[in-house]
């Protein structure tokens, strides 16, 4: 049987991109491992979903912004018709840290406010909307995605990499306050994930050997690379385990 067979997930963020393309790879990977998977992104996932019901899977396509909670609510409902319940929310949707860098005293409050009402604000109407159906049931998982930025300190992003900490933060608050009603809260932190955009920079240039040797394990990481993490997260085998955070770069941070 598969690790996750009967549950249901939803994964914000998930439509396919030109980078990475993490949130999709999550909803994919839940998928083969047997959970309904609800895609939720600003951008049409119904690509996404096509691929998962050609591969045998159950998913369902949404249209949300993670800053609206009404369109949180409708998410949910639409989740709770179509299959009953909801086990798992992975909070992926996020302004990235590939935004151009700009130094603290020449950002400004609107900058500030757009990415953290997206990385911050998001992940909490998230919660806050799937909560009363996972204490119902008397079991839930919430997994975060943070990044290494919240310990390295990331230059010229103050933005990102506080919300990242806040992210952090929020993890161990929901932890303590939901692990009572049977409820998970995780968080997981990765570091440069490399993507066809990226990567004749990584293996032909300076800099990007260098971020790849500063790893102890001097490889590239990849979307499907941190899937595995994902799924332990997301299914029994770590049922006894909240309010932590798990690093996959390759061992760039020793945290």
């Amino acid at each position: 049987m598969t690790k996750l067979e009967g549950r249901v997930a939803i994964v914000t963020g998930a439509a396919y991109g030109e980078r990475a393309a993490l949130g999709a790879e999550y909803a994919k990977a839940l998928a083969q491992e047997g959970a309904a998977v609800v895609c939720a992104d600003l951008n049409d996932c119904s690509d996404l979903v096509a691929d998962i019901k050609d591969a045998g899977g159950k998913a369902l396509a949404t249209m949300t912004d993670v800053r609206d909670e009404a369109q949180i609510r409708d998410m949910v409902e639409v989740t709770k018709e179509e299959f009953g319940r909801i086990d798992i929310l992975v909070n992926n949707a996020a302004i990235g840290s590939n935004i151009p860098p700009v130094p603290v005293t020449e950002m400004t409050v609107e900058t500030w406010d757009e990415l953290m009402a997206v990385n911050l604000r998001g992940p909490f109407l998230c919660v806050k909307a799937v909560t009363p159906i996972m204490q119902k049931q008397n079991y839930g998982k919430i997994i975060n995605i943070g990044s290494t930025t919240m310990m390295s300190g990331l230059t010229n992003r103050l933005h990102y990499t506080t919300a990242k900490g806040g992210i952090l933060a929020m993890t161990r608050s929901l932890a303590t306050e939901l692990g009572p009603d049977g409820i998970r809260v995780n968080n997981v932190a990765y570091g440069l994930v490399t993507s066809r955009l990226n990567e004749e920079e990584l293996n032909t240039t300076e800099r990007g050997q260098k971020m790849l040797e500063a790893r102890a394990l001097r490889q590239h990481v990849r979307a499907e690379d941190l899937t595995g993490t994902l799924i332990y997260l997301a299914s029994s085998d770590s049922d006894h385990m909240t309010g932590q955070t798990l690093v996959v770069d390759g061992g760039g941070i020793l945290y």
